[in-house]
């Protein structure tokens, strides 16, 4: 009974470890600055980033060509 506490014990404090990195670790990324749609005829700039409204009309072609061209710039393992 006592090596089943005391491993119980090893594995909390385990766990509260790596707890505590990943907090500690999510806690140094940087904020970046929002982004909202561009207004008409705005363009994105460092002092006033926005990004443009993406089509409302996709379809599973622009979706299957989009991930052809991954596929062929390499970014997609295979």
């Amino acid at each position: 009974m006592k090596k089943i506490l005391i491993q119980y014990l090893y594995i909390f404090l385990l766990v509260l470890i790596m707890l505590s990195i990943f907090t500690w670790a999510n806690s140094c990324e940087t904020d970046k600055p929002e982004q909202v749609l561009c207004e008409q005829d705005q363009v994105s700039t460092e002092e006033n980033p926005c990004i443009e409204k993406l089509e409302e009309k996709a379809n599973i072609n622009s979706v299957v060509e989009g991930i052809i061209k991954l596929g062929e710039s390499g970014a997609l393992p295979k």
